[in-house]
């Protein structure tokens, strides 16, 4: 079984954080989580030089704005998941830039998977999918709003890497503990060649063959050399006939009603950052299904 230990959800006291509430539910039975941080940070408001006194009184009422939102969120949990659930939680209510913040406390509790929100509008947090994904060092799940909270369908773009390895295995493991038959489709894009290059439309289909039945082949080295159960896996190859990875990951995904996109991601060098940057974060910024980076 897939181990995140501690995992964090980004909240911001709107249904948005039911719904990841929600998502959490889902996936709780298939990786094992010891526990969970529940973070909301609060803007650094710096108060104006010389404020009178009945500005600060805005700020020292009784009930104490930290207490309001420990209470609301403890609301919302009991509320999706019960009162007599079995999930151990804190609730962390800080102040600062959010974006800092949730990297800073992400490594702070050695978090394994952090859960963030998308809305299709965003409110100025600062927390962007592309600034989570391209600096923290944790699994990250991104669940954009209005998404689907089942598991029934899980797509897993694979290169044939260690990474793309891990990824088939978190997804394995969301399919075993499913009560409800899960479908696992491996997508592989397939590089193709400019068609200039060669003169002969027919030796132009000939190697776009020869590199389809290649892929094919990797594709069946991948799984046994990871002894993945390949009877679990339907394989899907699409030829990358317009050089855009990210764009057919994403069509793939929408036309096909996947529930969620399970994905190996880069390293932090120079050269995995470009790579990230051209497909992962082209993927999070243009597809509408909840994404799981594995790293």
């Amino acid at each position: 079984m897939t181990a995140f230990n501690r995992v964090m959800m980004a909240c911001d006291l709107s249904d948005m954080d039911k719904h990841m509430l929600r998502f959490l539910k889902t996936i709780k039975g298939a990786v094992d989580i010891k526990k969970v941080y529940f973070i909301h940070i609060m803007p650094d408001v710096t108060l104006p030089k010389n404020a009178d006194l009945e500005f600060h009184k805005l700020f020292s009422s009784e009930y104490p704005v930290d207490e309001k939102i420990e209470d609301k969120i403890k609301l919302d949990i009991e509320e999706v998941l019960g009162g007599e659930h079995d999930l151990s939680y804190d609730i962390e209510v800080v102040e600062g830039q959010p974006y800092q913040k949730l990297i800073h406390w992400a490594e702070v509790k050695e978090i394994g998977l952090l859960l963030v929100g998308r809305k299709k509008e965003s409110q100025g947090s600062g927390i962007t999918a592309k600034r989570v994904a391209r600096h923290a060092h944790s699994n990250i799940l991104f669940v954009p709003e209005g998404s689907s909270e089942t598991l029934q369908r899980i797509m897993v773009p694979i290169d044939y890497s260690d990474n793309s390895a891990r990824a088939m295995k978190v997804a394995l493991d969301l399919q075993s503990s499913a009560v409800e038959d899960v479908e696992i489709i491996a997508l592989h894009i397939i590089d193709m060649p400019p068609a200039d290059y060669y003169m002969r439309p027919v030796e132009h289909t000939g190697f776009i063959k020869m590199l389809e039945d290649s892929a094919k082949k990797a594709y069946n080295d991948f799984m046994k050399k990871h002894e993945f159960d390949s009877e679990k896996v339907e394989p899907v190859f699409i030829d990358n006939m317009f050089n855009n990875t990210a764009a057919h990951l994403s069509d793939y995904a929408e036309e096909e009603n996947m529930d969620i996109i399970v994905m190996g991601a880069q390293g932090h060098s120079a050269f995995n950052s470009f790579l990230f940057g051209s497909v992962t974060e082209k993927l999070l910024s243009k597809c509408e299904k909840p994404v799981l980076i594995i790293r």
